[in-house]
């Protein structure tokens, strides 16, 4: 057995390590940066809201100018809306879609003549195979998309805007020596919707060339509410592709009454989500503190 003086000695010693140990872990614990490190600052939206919405149509049909914008305006919301150069919603009425612009929405770059890959036999039968991706060259797609934008311009005046993949694609070329558009798209964008994933986008870690989406056809309002609110909780952004609203406007279509639902429900929450056109929630991204692009 120990003598009783060693036995003090000891545990003197063991009291000392302790509260050694004990001071080293308060001043860890009270270093700058220290918190920082283990709760990451929640990303800062604007005028405080916890996530955002952005609420895309494609392919410039008569619904969205007639119905949709108008809807949108009446709640104070603003969308982006695809716009296929080609197609006659958007040719034969120019001059409406001048004024849906100067309402405040996006006229995001769709593609004079809605390109998509058609790499399996029966894919895609309403295209014709002069569109075919996977028979462009990258120097093709860039120059359709460059007038593409040439014509929005003249439309809007305004020189960025984003592009919204057509059928969801993200590559041209032959399958065995493809090119992501990723490599493209920031010669000509602020940003691209990307492939549909059904997930929302975190900001902190956003891929400006591919974004990724939500479809909102065929959804419920309940459906749409549980996905934004839980890309909300997370601080993230819920980004959504939309083609019709109501029967019969596209064969791709959400309900018109679902639709009036989330419209009604976003206008009533803006205080807690930021809905926005595409390109104005990535110059946010772009700008934010601890955001460099």
């Amino acid at each position: 057995m120990m003598p009783d003086l060693e036995i003090a000695r000891f545990e003197s010693w063991k009291r000392s390590v302790v509260a050694a140990l004990l001071c080293v872990s308060v001043a860890v614990a009270m270093a700058p940066g220290a918190s920082e490190q283990s709760v990451p600052e929640p990303f800062h939206w604007p005028a405080g809201q916890r996530g955002a919405v952005t609420l895309s149509y494609d392919d410039a049909i008569v619904a969205h100018f007639e119905s949709v914008a108008l809807q949108l305006e009446r709640a104070g919301l603003r969308a982006t809306f695809y716009i296929q150069i080609d197609n006659p919603g958007f040719r034969l009425h120019t001059d409406v879609w001048r004024k849906v612009a100067r309402a405040g929405h996006e006229l995001g770059n769709h593609s004079l003549f809605h390109p998509c890959r058609k790499d399996r036999p029966g894919e895609h039968t309403w295209l014709s195979d002069d569109y075919n991706l996977s028979h462009y060259t990258p120097d093709r797609w860039l120059g359709e998309m460059r007038i593409a934008n040439l014509v929005l311009q003249l439309i809007d005046g305004q020189t960025e805007r984003t592009f919204g993949n057509t059928c969801c694609n993200n590559h041209v070329g032959p399958i065995d020596r493809r090119t992501s558009l990723e490599e493209l798209v920031p010669k000509l964008f602020v940003g691209a919707r990307g492939e549909y994933v059904s997930r929302p986008i975190d900001p902190t870690k956003a891929n400006f060339a591919a974004l990724g989406h939500y479809s909102g056809d065929s959804k419920s309002f309940e459906q749409l509410r549980g996905e934004i609110e839980a890309a909300v909780r997370e601080g993230k952004w819920a980004f959504y592709m939309f083609h019709g609203v109501g029967e019969g406007t596209h064969s791709l279509y959400i309900d018109a009454e679902e639709h009036r639902r989330l419209v009604e429900y976003l206008s009533a929450n803006k205080d807690r989500i930021w809905t926005a056109p595409a390109v104005e929630v990535l110059r946010h991204l772009k700008t934010s503190a601890g955001q460099p692009r």
